[in-house]
């Protein structure tokens, strides 16, 4: 029999309810943070060799965040504080550039900037299903190509599997848990598929990868003159 009072046990159960929902509401409202122009100026630079004068961050390679992982929406500000955004793979050579540092590193998964229209004004017939025709690069706002595109276009690198079996975007947590899996994150052959793309709630935590926002940068140059942004 337990030992806690049958009336503090129903307040602590309120009280836990109420502290989920209270994290729930907190989580979803939370907003994209502006620049910091110290942040920017003194951003790590980790590879600019796969496009010349275009920086990356790699998490993982960086010794303050080298075991930090974070959910998109908090790995997407750290990136925007420092004049970045999460990486967008809008050509299979950039794609290939990331993944071949997640073997190397034996990184076992990574966030990137693509995200499924989801929410207001996602509603229109261009987009859907949005499963198939919804998703973009949230970092450069291009469109990701159908999954189910024949015209021959590299339409990404979708996992041929996950957690149900089933070709990616597949939205599994949704049918269990409720969560919608709105974010594309890249696994490194965590189902023995190789470094696969899979969709995945944004509320897990990863590693994550950023490159340089050229209209972040500009912005910040603009914005603070004398912050001497390279």
């Amino acid at each position: 029999k337990s030992l806690i009072p049958t009336s503090l046990a129903r307040m602590l159960l309120r009280v836990s309810v109420l502290l989920a929902v209270l994290a729930t509401v907190a989580y979803a409202q939370r907003q994209l943070i502006r620049p910091d122009p110290k942040a920017c100026a003194g951003r790590v630079k980790h590879s600019a060799t796969f496009r010349n004068g275009h920086y990356y961050f790699f998490s993982w390679t960086h010794g303050p965040t080298r075991q930090h992982e974070r959910d998109w929406l908090d790995a997407r500000n750290i990136c925007r504080k420092h004049c970045q955004d999460l990486v967008s793979f809008e050509t299979q050579d950039e794609a290939n550039f990331v993944y071949e540092s997640m073997r190397q590193n034996n990184v076992k998964y990574i966030w990137t900037s693509g995200r499924k229209c989801n929410f207001d004004g996602c509603d229109r017939p261009d987009l859907q299903p949005n499963i198939v025709r919804g998703w973009f690069w949230s970092g450069s706002t291009a469109r990701i190509s159908p999954t189910d595109d024949k015209s021959g276009n590299w339409v990404g690198d979708w996992s041929n599997t996950g957690g149900s079996g089933r070709p990616q975007p597949d939205n599994r947590e949704e049918s269990e848990t409720g969560n919608d899996e709105a974010c594309i994150a890249v696994l490194n052959n965590f189902y023995n598929d190789g470094v696969k793309w899979h969709d995945v709630a944004c509320n897990h935590v990863k590693p994550w990868v950023c490159e340089d926002s050229e209209e972040l940068l500009r912005f910040a140059r603009f914005t603070y003159p004398d912050a001497n942004i390279a």
